[in-house]
C-alpha cells in the first residue's frame, strides 16, 4: 500500500480527517463524501483546479470586513520600513530601543534556527557571498533597478508605437486581452496567479494620496524618466487626471498624475525560491531569494510596460502606489491571511514572492475575489507565527480584529490630527504584522516558507481532497493543522547547507516547475 510521504496510511488519513463511519455522516451535508481514498481519486473533485471548490465571490466582496469610511487615501510620507532611518525613529518607544529591538531579532532569528536545525551552524562564506551578490543587484542598489520601489531602468529604444510602423491599434475582447496578458506575463516570469481588477470611486481607497518617503515614481510607458531621483521624490502626490492618457510627473508642485482612464488595475507576482524558502532562517541564502525576487521583477516590469505600448495603450507600474496586497484580495489572486503582509493562495500557499501592479487602459476581463477557505484556515493554523522567530505575526487564538499590532495608537494618527505615520492600517479586520519587528529581523521570510498550503503540484490527490475540504468542511482545520508536522508541506526541515549538495533542488530561478504550469 502506498503512503503518502511514507508516513500517513491511506486508513490513518481518512480516520483523522473524520471519514470513518461516524465522521462521514457528520461531514457529509458540506463536502463530498468519499469512502476511500481510491474512491476519493477517481473522482472528478479530486483534481486541483480552480473550479469546484475555489468558489467566486461578488465584486467588492473580499472577505474581510471593511469600513469605508475610515478605508481612506494615505499620505504614506515617513512610512517606508525598508529604510532604516525612517523605521528607527518612528518606533514608538523611540531610536534606542528600535536598535535593541534589531539585535534581539538577529539573536532570536538564531535561536530559532538551532530549533529546526540543532547541529547548523550559522551562514558559510559561500551562503554570504550569494546573498551579496543578489543585495548588490536588488533595491535601490545598482542601475538595474535604479529607481528604487518602482524599479527597473529606462530604455533608449522604447516600443514603436503602432501608428510609427504603420500598423493598426491592437483590438481584443477583454478576454482575449486577459489571455494575452497572461502569455507575456509567463514569458517574463510573472504568474501563473493574474488577477485584474477596477479602479473605481471605491478602490481608489486603495491608492496612496502621497507616495512614501524617498520614493521615486516615474511615467512608466513613454521614454520620459527622470535622469536622476530628486529631492522632492519624498513629497510625491498621487492625482488622478481626467485628461491624460499617459502617467506623467510634475515637479511645481511635485505629483505623479495617473490617468483616470488606465482603470483596469493587474495584480500579479512572481514565485519563491520553493526550496530556499523552506530553509529561510538560514538568512544569508534565504534573504538572497527575496532579493532575486524584486529585481526579477524590475526587469520584467519593464518589458510589460513596453508591450503594452506597442499594443497602442499605456500603462502605470505601481508598485509603491498601494498597500501591496489590496489589488491581489481584491482580484482574486489570493486572500487574507494571518501572515498579514503577504497574501494566501489556494494553490501557492505562501509563496507568492514580490508583487507587481500594472494600471492600465487596456480593456481586461475582471477577475472576482475568491473563498476558498484559506482564510478561515488561518484561524486555526497559526504555524506561520510559531516559526516567526520576534513573535511579527499574531498566534493562534488571536483572532482578526481592527487593531494595530506596531505598537501605535490609531488616534494619533497624523492623518486625524496626530503625530505619528501609521505603519499599519486601519479600515479592515483581519490580521497585521508588526512591521517594526518583522523589518529587520535577517529571517530570510521564514513564515512565509512554512505555510501548509505550500504544496507542490506533482499530480497528488491528497492535496486536492485536502485543499478541496479545508475550503467546503472547515470542522477538519485543526485536523489538518496538526498533519503539517507530519506532511511537512512547508516544514524547514533542511539545513541551508543541503541545498549546495541537492541538485535535484536547484530548479531555473529556484522555482519547482511542477509550480510554473499555467
Amino acid at each position: 500500500m502506498n503512503q503518502f510521504h511514507s508516513t500517513v496510511s491511506r486508513r490513518d488519513f481518512m480516520k483523522g480527517l473524520g471519514l470513518g463511519v461516524a465522521g462521514i455522516g457528520a461531514a457529509s451535508a458540506t463536502a463530498p463524501v468519499f469512502h476511500d481514498l481510491d474512491e476519493a481519486a477517481s473522482s472528478t473533485k479530486a483534481v486541483l483546479k480552480r473550479g469546484w471548490y475555489v468558489k467566486e465571490r461578488n465584486y467588492g466582496d473580499y472577505g474581510i470586513e471593511i469600513d469605508w469610511n475610515i478605508m481612506k487615501r494615505r499620505d504614506q510620507r515617513g512610512f517606508p520600513n525598508w529604510n532604516f532611518g525612517v523605521t528607527m525613529n518612528a518606533y514608538p518607544e523611540g531610536p534606542q530601543a528600535f536598535a535593541a529591538l534589531k539585535h534581539a531579532g538577529e539573536e532570536a532569528t538564531a535561536e530559532k534556527a538551532k530549533e529546526f536545525w540543532p547541529d547548523y551552524k550559522g551562514p558559510t562564506t559561500r551562503d554570504e557571498a550569494l546573498g551579496s551578490a543578489f543585495e548588490a543587484m536588488s533595491y535601490g542598489n545598482s542601475g538595474y533597478c535604479g529607481n528604487l520601489v518602482q524599479g527597473g531602468t529606462s530604455t533608449n529604444l522604447p516600443a514603436h508605437r503602432p501608428e510609427e510602423i504603420g500598423m493598426p491599434k491592437w483590438q481584443g475582447t477583454p478576454e482575449e486581452n486577459l489571455l494575452m496578458i497572461r502569455a507575456v506575463f509567463s514569458l517574463v516570469g510573472l504568474g501563473p496567479m493574474v488577477g485584474v481588477a477596477e479602479l473605481n470611486e471605491q478602490t481608489k481607497k486603495f491608492v496612496w494620496d502621497y507616495m512614501p518617503f524617498q520614493t521615486s515614481a516615474r511615467a512608466s510607458t513613454g521614454p520620459n524618466l527622470l535622469p536622476a531621483i530628486p529631492a522632492t521624490a519624498g513629497q510625491r502626490r498621487i492625482i488622478f487626471d481626467d485628461n491624460a492618457t499617459e502617467s506623467y510627473l510634475t515637479e511645481d508642485p511635485p505629483a505623479f498624475h495617473l490617468p483616470s482612464a488606465q482603470r483596469y488595475v493587474i495584480a500579479t507576482h512572481n514565485l519563491s525560491c520553493d526550496e530556499i524558502a523552506r530553509r529561510g532562517l538560514g538568512a544569508a541564502l534565504g534573504g538572497c531569494t527575496e532579493n532575486m525576487s524584486y529585481a526579477r521583477v524590475a526587469y520584467a516590469k519593464n518589458i510589460v510596460e513596453q508591450f503594452i505600448r506597442g499594443l497602442g495603450y499605456n500603462v502605470s507600474y505601481g508598485h509603491d502606489m498601494q498597500p501591496a496586497l489590496a489589488w491581489d484580495i481584491a482580484s482574486g489572486v489570493g486572500e487574507h491571511a494571518r501572515l498579514g503582509q503577504t497574501i494566501g493562495s489556494p494553490e501557492y500557499g505562501g509563496l507568492m514572492r514580490t508583487h507587481a501592479i500594472f494600471y492600465t487602459d487596456l480593456p481586461l476581463a475582471l477577475t472576482k475575489p475568491i473563498d476558498a477557505g484559506f482564510t478561515k484556515f488561518c484561524e486555526t493554523c497559526g504555524i506561520c507565527a510559531e516559526t516567526c522567530p520576534v513573535g511579527a505575526i499574531p498566534e493562534r487564538g488571536i483572532n482578526r480584529s481592527w487593531d494595530n499590532n506596531c505598537g501605535q495608537n490609531w488616534a494619533d494618527d497624523k492623518m486625524e490630527g496626530g503625530t505619528q505615520v501609521m505603519f499599519n492600517l486601519p479600515g479592515y479586520k483581519g490580521w497585521r504584522c508588526n512591521l517594526f519587528k518583522c523589518a529587520y529581523t535577517p529571517c530570510g521570510g521564514a513564515c512565509k516558507g512554512n505555510c501548509p498550503f505550500n504544496t507542490i503540484a506533482d499530480g497528488s490527490f491528497v492535496h486536492s481532497i485536502v485543499k478541496s475540504t479545508i475550503a467546503t468542511t472547515p470542522l477538519f482545520n485543526s485536523f489538518f493543522t496538526s498533519m503539517e508536522g507530519i506532511l511537512h508541506y512547508g516544514k524547514q526541515d533542511k539545513d541551508p547547507e543541503s541545498w549546495w549538495n541537492s541538485p535535484d533542488e536547484w530548479h531555473i530561478y529556484g522555482t519547482h516547475p511542477n509550480s510554473l504550469r499555467q
